[in-house]
């Protein structure tokens, strides 16, 4: 069985959605669907900035994922917080993880433009810095085409409805795989 943890913020913790609906446990269901034994843990609190996510994480590491999901931001953002913190929150959340010898998916949201000029795009940057400098793989846009969208939104125009937690499941869902793939592979001895 291998264990996922979905670390993130109410679009994480199914904010507005029905019981089961949640990203976390649609991910779950997706994946055993298509025969993979895994438990999707859902780490998602509505209001959760990227320091708060940092705050909970390492008793979250004590139930040992094999992959985190790493989905915080949002609130940061429209909370217009400082760059550099958000930065050494997602970095230090990065760290611990790769410590406790978890892979990390990060997850960015480039569809959350034009809100605040100047800003979007030095936030939008952290996440590939990140990204690249941390070596690991980054979903950019964990949002694809949501925000603003009514038939995808509840009606606050950000928060995905079920359509839009389906597609963000669909949309992830290549790259959380690649990454169950690499775990399996880990797990696998090497005969002679």
């Amino acid at each position: 069985m291998i264990t996922i943890l979905a670390l993130g913020d109410s679009l994480t913790a199914g904010y507005g959605l029905g019981p089961g609906m949640s990203f976390a446990s649609r991910l779950e269901k997706a994946l055993t669907e298509e025969g993979w034994e895994v438990s999707v843990i859902n780490g998602g609190i509505s209001g959760d900035t990227t320091l708060d996510g940092l705050r909970r994480l390492d008793g979250l590491l004590r139930l040992r994922p094999d992959l985190v999901l790493v989905e915080l931001g949002p609130n940061d953002f429209f909370m217009e917080l400082p760059l550099r913190e958000i930065r050494t929150n997602l970095d230090q959340i990065i760290s611990a993880c790769l410590e406790s010898n978890a892979r990390v998916l990060l997850a960015g949201f480039e569809s959350l433009q034009g809100y605040y000029p100047g800003y979007d795009e030095d936030f939008h940057k952290i996440y590939r810095e990140i990204a690249s400098s941390r070596q690991v793989p980054l979903c950019p846009d964990f949002l694809p085409g949501i925000p603003q969208n009514p038939e995808l939104t509840l009606p606050d125009g950000v928060h995905p409805n079920d359509a839009g937690t389906q597609k963000i499941v669909e949309h992830i869902l290549p790259a959380v795989k690649k990454e169950l793939k690499k775990i399996l592979t880990r797990a696998v001895p090497v005969t002679q």
